[in-house]
């Protein structure tokens, strides 16, 4: 990202003139100091999109950062994967951003083969997929060895049933916040979450679809 001309860093970022000095200074610091940060914030601290805004991290519970700490995982276009105690530094990174890394020509062929084997390496009991289609999709779900659990939020109107991003944000968000504090260890326990109005609507071949009436 350092290496990129002003111009192009611009168009990579999606930020305006205004926008830019800010989004340079987070990228001025030595290479060191995103690998190996000595000061920063604290992974499940460190967001504050739509989704983040529902989780509410700095009103969980000490069980449920008890239970963020063992089992939760936020992917990331700069660290892969960011535990929620990991320190990190402030970055503007989209994972579909149009960023060739040595002979990788974007971000998704250089962290899948990662996170996948990442995934198969630490073997949990199983896995949630609350992430959006965006980060999802760097994974390769089919060659992760343990079951996996992916998560969809649609409304209901006209009799239809449709996705609407901006809530699916919102009921991610509390998704992953109610199995923090509900202490979720097995699958079939994610039907019973009916925050928000949601409630499940169905769960074939390991996709969990919830569904609420029309906001």
């Amino acid at each position: 990202v350092q290496q990129l001309a002003t111009g192009t860093a611009k168009k990579l970022f999606k930020v305006s003139d205004s926008m830019w000095p800010a989004v340079a200074q987070m990228w001025s610091g030595k290479p060191s100091s995103y690998t190996n940060p000595d000061h920063g914030l604290r992974g499940l601290t460190a967001y504050n999109g739509e989704a983040f805004k529902f989780l509410n991290a700095a009103e969980l519970t000490t069980s449920g950062m008890s239970n963020a700490a063992q089992s939760l995982y936020i992917l990331s276009a700069v660290y892969g994967a960011v535990s929620s105690n990991m320190c990190i530094a402030p970055y503007r990174l989209e994972m579909q951003s149009r960023l060739s890394v040595a002979e990788h020509k974007n971000l998704y062929s250089l962290w899948r083969p990662i996170l996948t084997h990442w995934i198969n390496t630490i073997d949990p009991p199983f896995v949630i997929d609350a992430c959006s289609g965006e980060y999802s999709k760097v994974v390769d779900w089919k060659r992760v060895n343990t079951p996996v659990v992916q998560v969809d939020f649609k409304q209901l109107k006209n009799g239809q049933m449709k996705s609407v991003s901006a809530f699916s944000k919102q009921a991610r968000g509390a998704f992953v916040r109610w199995c923090l504090e509900n202490n979720i260890k097995e699958m079939s326990s994610l039907t019973s979450f009916s925050e928000m109005g949601y409630r499940m609507h169905t769960f074939d071949d390991n996709k969990l679809v919830f569904l609420r009436d029309s906001q």
